[in-house]
């Protein structure tokens, strides 16, 4: 397993470090069992770590649209008169309106319903600036890394498949206490199985300061990174705060 970590863990300024992001990057699957969170931080072929980013925000966004009312008064009256009658009067009026040249319209008995399948999105900006060569080093390896596991990876079997991007996941340690976890859900939201939808990388943030030292390594990194979950957020149902997933429901069941 691949394992960057800036600054790196032989670097003064590592232990200067509160809070760390780590990420984590495993084989896709279909498998539900393969698709929890506990699984892919122990397979991880690649684990990234930084400092806290600059910026990290999980969208929680729901899909309502608009359709025939789930909510019938005709139907609540609970038994078939009620249901003729209120059938009858709607028939009576129309009619009556109609031979008078009124313009009685049937009611709109629409509303917002949730539409299901919505996923949690995470975005992070991640702000690194390189003090030393091995620094550098380090950062461009992460953006590098970020940037290759955004993309399938080619077939050696045939030029019409492509393997799928990998399945990522990510959590706050505190690293300096032997990879003591902290409140997840206090800095990471407890993600579930996600992809890497998009990464940006700006190799000159700073103004005039593209290269450190006869390297010529960029010195400074800014990378702005979009999760999106693989599969729809619901709630565990048990009186907790835990979000969970189709899969991390079947593996625990």
């Amino acid at each position: 397993m691949g394992t960057i970590q800036f600054p790196p863990k032989n670097d003064q300024f590592a232990d200067d470090v509160p809070v760390w992001m780590t990420f984590y990057c495993a084989s896709y699957s279909t498998f539900s069992r393969n698709r929890t969170r506990s699984h892919i931080i122990n397979t991880a072929y690649n684990t990234i770590s930084v400092p806290y980013p600059k910026s990290h925000a999980t969208i929680n966004d729901q899909v309502y649209v608009s359709e025939g009312s789930k909510n019938n008064r005709l139907i609540e009256t609970g038994d078939a008169d009620g249901l003729k009658d209120e059938m009858f009067k709607k028939m009576k009026e129309t009619v009556t309106s109609n031979l008078s040249g009124g313009g009685i319209v049937t009611f709109d008995h629409m509303e917002t319903v949730l539409s299901a399948g919505a996923r949690r999105t995470h975005s992070f900006e991640i702000n690194m600036v390189s003090k030393s060569a091995d620094q550098a080093e380090a950062a461009n390896n992460i953006a590098l890394t970020f940037q290759t596991n955004t993309f399938p990876t080619i077939s050696n079997n045939s030029i019409l498949t492509m393997i799928h991007p990998p399945l990522w996941c990510f959590k706050a340690l505190i690293m300096g206490l032997e990879g003591t976890t902290i409140k997840g859900d206090y800095w990471d939201g407890t993600p579930l199985a996600s992809v890497l939808k998009s990464c940006d990388i700006n190799r000159s943030p700073i103004l005039n300061t593209p290269f450190i030292g006869t390297d010529f390594n960029p010195i400074a990194i800014n990378l702005r990174l979009k999760f999106i979950e693989l599969e729809p957020a619901l709630q565990a149902g048990d009186g907790s705060l835990d979000i969970i997933s189709r899969s991390e429901r079947l593996a625990n069941s």
